[in-house]
C-alpha cells in the first residue's frame, strides 16, 4: 500500500498552482490574495460513502466532481466567483486506496479547471469510509443570500427539478442517472442573478425543505404553482414526478427571489421559469392550475433523520 504522502503526491498531480494563491499544498495553511472590493465568500460540504454516494454506482471520477460541484453550487447561490479550494480525504485501507484517490482527483479537476478554481491545500486522514470534504472560497461584490426576500418579489428557479432523485431508482435513464452522479453548478447563472435577486439558495435538500430555508430567513411565505415548475426530461416520465421535484433533492438548480421590476432584465439574460410568488405571512402554500394542492409528505432531505 502507497504510504500518505505518495497519495497526497498522486492527488495533487492534477492541478495547477492558481492565481492569487501565496502559499499552497505543503504548507499548514493556505494564503490567497483577494481581489480589491471583493468580498471572501466561504462554503464547506461532504459527500460520504453510503450517505451521497455507492461506489457500486458511481465511478471514483463521478465522486470526485459531486463533491466539488456541490460547493460551487453553493458559491453560484451566492452569486460568487469560484477562487480556490480545500479537500479533505477520509480513506480507508487497502491495496486499490492510491488508485482510488488519484481517480477522484481527475473527476475533480476538469470541473475546477472550467471555474478557474484552484487547490490550494487539504488533508488525508484515515477512515472507516471513504469521504471528500470541499472547503470552496469565492469572491463576490454583493454576495446572496437566504435572507432579503420581500412580499411581491417573484419566485424563479434556474434549472430544473426531479432528475436527480429519479436517479437513485433502480434502473435509471441515462439522463437521471447523469443528475444524480454530475450535477452541473450554475455559476455563471449565480453571476448573472446577483445582480437582480433579493435572495437565492440552491436546491440540494429538495425545494420545499430548500424554500423554506429562503422563507423562514427572510420571514415571508410563499405561494408556489406546481404546473410551472420545470421538471427535468427523466421525472416529467415518472408518475411521482411532481413530487420528485418538490422534495427530491439534490438538483442543484438556483431559486431566487426577484423584484418584479428586475424580473424582465433577468429574462433576458437567463432562462428561467417563475414558479410562484412571495407574500406576507409565513409557510408555503401549493396550488396546480390555480386550485390548492397539499403539500407532500416529504419535504427534503434531512441528515439525521
Amino acid at each position: 500500500m502507497s504510504t500518505e504522502f505518495d497519495l497526497i503526491e498522486a492527488f495533487l498531480r492534477p492541478f495547477p498552482r492558481g492565481e492569487g494563491v501565496r502559499l499552497g499544498p505543503g504548507s499548514d495553511c493556505a494564503a490567497v490574495a483577494p481581489t480589491a472590493g471583493m468580498q471572501l465568500v466561504a462554503t464547506t460540504d461532504a459527500v460520504i460513502e453510503r450517505v451521497h454516494f455507492d461506489l457500486r454506482r458511481f465511478s471514483p471520477e463521478d465522486i470526485g466532481w459531486k463533491a466539488l460541484a456541490v460547493n460551487l453550487s453553493d458559491l453560484a447561490a451566492a452569486g460568487a466567483r469560484p477562487r480556490w479550494f480545500l479537500c479533505a480525504l477520509g480513506v480507508p485501507g487497502g491495496a486499490r486506496t492510491s488508485q482510488l484517490a488519484r481517480r477522484i482527483s481527475r473527476g475533480m479537476a476538469p470541473l475546477a479547471k472550467k471555474h478557474g478554481c484552484a487547490l490550494v491545500g487539504g488533508n488525508v486522514s484515515r477512515a472507516s469510509e471513504w469521504s471528500v470534504t470541499i472547503t470552496a472560497l469565492g469572491e463576490s461584490r454583493r454576495p446572496l443570500s437566504r435572507s432579503g426576500a420581500r412580499p411581491g418579489d417573484a419566485l424563479a428557479v434556474v434549472g430544473t427539478l426531479g432528475d436527480a432523485a429519479a436517479g437513485l431508482r433502480p434502473y435509471p435513464s441515462p439522463a437521471a442517472a447523469r443528475a444524480q452522479r454530475r450535477p452541473v453548478p450554475l455559476v455563471r447563472e449565480g453571476m448573472i442573478a446577483a445582480a437582480h435577486a433579493s435572495a437565492a439558495i440552491d436546491v440540494s435538500d429538495g425545494f420545499l425543505q430548500d424554500l423554506g430555508h429562503l422563507c423562514r430567513c427572510s420571514g415571508v411565505g410563499a405561494v408556489v404553482e406546481c404546473s410551472a415548475l420545470p421538471l427535468g426530461g427523466a421525472a416529467r416520465k415518472l408518475p411521482d414526478g411532481m413530487e420528485l421535484a418538490l422534495g427530491g433533492g439534490e438538483d442543484y438548480a438556483l431559486l431566487l427571489s426577484v423584484p418584479r421590476r428586475k424580473l424582465p432584465d433577468l429574462r433576458k439574460r437567463l432562462r428561467l421559469a417563475e414558479v410562484g410568488r412571495i407574500v406576507r405571512g409565513k409557510g408555503i402554500q401549493l396550488t396546480e392550475l390555480g386550485q390548492p394542492r397539499p403539500l407532500p409528505r416529504r419535504a427534503g432531505f434531512d441528515h439525521l433523520k
